[in-house]
């Protein structure tokens, strides 16, 4: 008889079970899960009328791998874009919620006399609600589509990547017995740090790489090299300390943002829901009846912990965050239980050896409880608002509703809040992409070159090589480049108070950037402080004037961009497309706007050059056109001097029009507008109606293909404005728009350039086989 290995007939085993079981449940309308932790209880050491696994280390291994491939899949369904639009309701109530039941947890379990880890961990399992659960009991009750049912996908959303930093956190505190709080900040900060990175380095690389080997991949290739690198960062993450989970669900998030994420997604469906459904079934054979019976007081009273804490914590944070009584209520009934993540803090308890091994179980018996009461909560919601609506005073009720109006009247940003969310995001991506280019530097580069070359050529080449790379990323953060640079001008000129923290924080960004280049003097070349804060000086004010640099910046960038919206402007251009609203033009209404405005008679702008008034560079926007009276102008160049009286047409976006308004009050510029502005197609519009298609501006797309002469040049170095007597106002990178780009960004292959001008333009672009 052939030898088979006892892995097989387990497997065979413990599938079959779970096959039967799950088809059971089905007809009783019940989730899935539920049925593997049935298979497992059946098929476990603790259910003797039925065969037992033989081998339970292969079956530990394989749900090991389940939870691999089930964070991996958690991440294929996350978006970064999710991220941004799922709004302040949903990470007020995440705090809340989790901090509220961490505490409630915690308590509990020492009140139960259970040790500081049993109580902690416990306190993690039930701040975690159950994706899977809540999504079924949405589905039966068929509420999903409704406000409140977005609101809480939202708060999951965000609860799940504070799930993956809590996992981080309590590994921490496990393998580190009396860690201090100075030693758990330094963690913190270290999970932050290769977060960052890696989230820089993937969205740059990862879409990057299944885009340009797409045509090269079957399904069988796609899914293999999705797993291998699922696996990757799963050894990678493990190697520098952190859980395996972590690395799969970054990679999945990672994959999530290629153009094809949907289709690797639905090919990873199978391979997640066998490994899944073994890691279920390894669950429910942890159930032991007789600990359950021993521990019938505890598994009651988490049960009512988990309900009435998920009730008030959740819809304490709704309300926090500004929404109604009533939308409050139906989140908090809807997250009250807890589910598959709760099992998988407790896994990583078990295999850390920090956790008793009752808690598993009782765990096990407080989900499988609270699921069955999920759908009877979402039920009572509206009953209950009802009910404490009329009991809460009259006065109650009336502060809560100026509250919730309140919320929503200043729920808009201000400019302040917008300028240093940017600024200290891309603040804190830059810092991070230095430090790991000094740190490589020093620890790795170094290094290598001592051991192949002598000194100081060893030590020359690694300040070069080290420059090379960082260069692009110090060019951006000392010329204050951001996305929204019009918002630093727009506070300078609003108030004069503004001014001293604005510098400030320019300050801040001078000093990071200046101490990385000493740095890299003083540290690897080991210069004196003298030398090495002049090398500084001249090395900074070279990095500050090259175009070159900043054209290579801008380059990284946007591929960046690209990769980290594409996915999400496909979605939701299709989107528009089906509801027939999409226009070859859309983004032209919806960013670009048009105005003209008059020079003041003995104004500071008359007789100025455009070159020195600088309303690109100042303020965003271009002249399109000069009207003397005598004589119209079209895209007049720098050397064009404004006299008074003279109406300029003016281009920009909405901000840059905010900002040029404020100079002009604020710096008495002498210019005044005649009319609001009008969006590209109005403006279009009017010219057409008007008959006036000789003179009337148009704009133009201009494909950048492998024999383009625009391939790897500037704008700026093209001289576009003169050559084809055309305005560079947008450019389409993959599904991107990058609107008014800079004269420094170098146009790669498949961009799609949009110029406007007149006819003028038109016949010089067909003479010239651009068009």
């Amino acid at each position: 008889m052939a030898h088979l290995p006892p892995i097989v007939s387990d497997l065979a085993m413990i599938l079959l079970v779970a096959g039967i079981t799950t088809i059971l449940l089905k007809k009783l309308n019940q989730p899935l899960v539920l049925g593997y932790i049935v298979a497992g209880f059946i098929t476990g050491p603790h259910f003797s009328f039925f065969p037992t696994v033989t081998d339970f280390n292969n079956i530990h291994t394989w749900s090991e791998i389940g939870i691999i491939f089930l964070m991996f899949s958690l991440g294929l369904e996350f978006s970064f874009n999710k991220l941004k639009q799922v709004g302040n309701t949903a990470f007020i109530a995440t705090i809340v919620e989790i901090a509220g039941l961490l505490s409630l947890g915690y308590g509990a379990g020492t009140l139960m006399g259970w040790s500081h880890m049993n109580s902690l961990f416990l306190g993690g399992m039930l701040s975690m609600s159950s994706t899977t659960i809540i999504i079924k009991a949405f589905e039966d009750l068929k509420m999903k589509g409704k406000r409140f049912t977005e609101m809480v996908f939202g708060i999951l959303i965000v609860e799940d990547i504070a799930g993956i930093i809590m996992m981080v956190l309590l590994s921490t505190l496990a393998a580190s017995a009396g860690i201090s709080g100075t030693e758990l900040l330094a963690s913190v900060m270290r999970l932050l740090f290769f977060l960052v990175l890696w989230f820089v380095l993937g969205i740059y690389l990862v879409p990057t790489f299944y885009k340009r080997s797409l045509k090269l991949m079957n399904n069988e290739t796609m899914l293999v090299t999705s797993i291998g690198l699922c696996l990757g960062m799963v050894v990678l993450a493990t190697h520098l300390g952190f859980s395996a989970a972590l690395g799969a669900f970054i990679m999945g998030s990672l994959i999530a943002e290629a153009p094809n994420s949907e289709k690797i997604e639905h090919l990873f469906t199978p391979v997640k829901d066998i490994f899944g459904a073994v890691f279920f079934v390894s669950v429910g054979m942890l159930v032991d009846p007789a600990l359950l019976v021993e521990y019938w007081l505890p598994i009651i009273v988490l049960i009512i912990v988990t309900i009435a804490g998920k009730l008030i914590f959740s819809a304490g944070g709704v309300l926090l965050s500004g929404q109604n009584l009533q939308t409050s209520i139906l989140c908090g009934f809807s997250l009250a239980q807890i589910g598959e993540f709760s099992f998988i803090i407790a896994s990583l308890g078990m295999s850390l050896g920090v956790i008793s091994d009752f808690i598993y179980p009782i765990i096990v018996a407080v989900s499988v409880m609270t699921t069955f009461t999920t759908p009877f909560c979402i039920m009572a919601a509206d009953p209950a608002y009802k009910i404490i609506r009329r009991l809460l005073p009259q006065r109650v009720n009336d502060w809560l509703d100026r509250y919730t109006e309140k919320n929503i009247s200043t729920r808009a940003t201000t400019d302040w809040s917008n300028f240093l969310r940017e600024y200290f995001t891309r603040m804190l991506i830059f810092t991070t992409l230095l430090t790991a280019i000094a740190l490589f530097a020093e620890y790795y580069l170094s290094g290598y070159l001592r051991d192949s070359l002598k000194l100081p050529y060893a030590d020359i080449i690694t300040v070069v090589l080290t420059f090379i790379i960082a260069a692009p990323f110090l060019r951006a953060i000392l010329v204050n480049r951001t996305r929204r640079s019009e918002l630093f001008s727009v506070l300078w000129f609003e108030k004069r108070s503004n001014h001293i923290p604005l510098m400030v924080l320019i300050l801040l960004k001078i000093i990071a950037a200046a101490g990385f280049i000493f740095f890299v003097f003083a540290w690897i070349l080991n210069l004196s402080e003298f030398f090495a804060a002049a090398a500084t000086l001249i090395t900074a004010y070279f990095i500050s004037s090259s175009d070159w640099l900043m054209g290579e910046y801008l380059r990284m960038e946007s591929r960046f961009l690209v990769n980290l919206n594409e996915r999400h402007m496909l979605k939701h251009r299709q989107a528009l497309k089906e509801s027939g609203e999409h226009t070859p033009y859309g983004w032209f209404d919806e960013d670009l706007q048009l105005a003209h405005y008059k020079v003041e008679e003995g104004s500071v702008t008359a007789g100025q050059t455009l070159l020195n008034l600088a309303l690109r560079e100042s303020y965003g926007c271009n002249v399109l056109q000069a009207d003397t009276g005598r004589q119209i102008h079209d895209m007049p160049g720098g050397s064009f001097t404004i006299t008074a009286g003279t109406k300029l047409l003016i281009i920009g976006t909405k901000a840059h029009f905010k900002l040029l308004n404020a100079a002009i009050k604020n710096k008495n510029l002498g210019l005044t507008m005649l009319d609001s502005p009008v969006s590209m197609r109005q403006f279009m519009l009017v010219n057409e109606a008007e008959g006036r298609y000789d003179i009337a501006f148009m704009p133009c797309a201009i494909t950048v293909d492998k024999h383009s002469p625009l391939l790897g040049k500037s704008i700026k170095s093209t001289d576009i404005r003169n050559k084809w007597h055309c305005l560079v106002i947008g450019l389409e990178r993959g599904s991107y728009t990058i609107v008014n780009p800079n004269i420094s960004l170098v146009f790669e292959k498949g961009d799609l350039l949009w110029v406007l001008g007149k006819q003028k333009m038109i016949n010089q672009l067909v003479r010239d086989e651009i068009l």
